[in-house]
């Protein structure tokens, strides 16, 4: 017997694909499965949902439209620079793995606040994240290692 799908109504309203080009931004649990297109001329910082056990499963894709300036993907409650390990915050939740075509050596970076997708990020680079409740894992796929980095506290 096949395996057959049994309803196609998704958990963000059906917007599966949402614009990213303004600043400040915090993402919410009904978000999750969209793909974020990245467009903008300015900075963007945007905020993951607050990790819990409540939210596991959840995962989206950010994707270079056009190259800009930088696009900063951090963990709930911090601010572009990173930030404690808090309360107030999920700092230190982000697990990360650069895959860069040009940097076969790219390495996994544990306990950061967040990753950006840097100014000289070019089209089609993105983000894959996803949390199992207790972390953020985010792969990135660049051209370039020069084109994503992680954000340190």
């Amino acid at each position: 017997m096949a395996n057959k799908g049994i309803g196609n109504h998704p958990s963000h309203k059906g917007q599966v694909v949402e614009q990213i080009d303004t600043t400040g931004k915090q993402l919410s649990q009904g978000d999750s499965g969209k793909v974020f297109m990245v467009t903008h001329s300015s900075a963007v910082t945007i905020n993951l949902p607050k990790v819990s056990a409540g939210i596991a499963g959840w995962n989206a894709k950010f994707v270079t439209k056009t190259s800009g300036a930088a696009f900063s993907l951090l963990a709930w409650g911090l601010p572009v620079a990173g930030g404690t390990a808090a309360s107030t915050n999920n700092a230190d939740t982000v697990i990360i793995k650069e895959m860069a075509t040009t940097d076969a050596g790219a390495a996994t970076a544990t306990g950061q606040d967040g990753v950006t997708l840097a100014s000289g990020a070019t089209a089609g680079d993105s983000l894959d994240v996803f949390t199992d409740g207790t972390s953020w894992y985010v792969t990135a796929s660049v051209a370039d290692a020069a084109h994503s980095a992680a954000i340190a506290s």
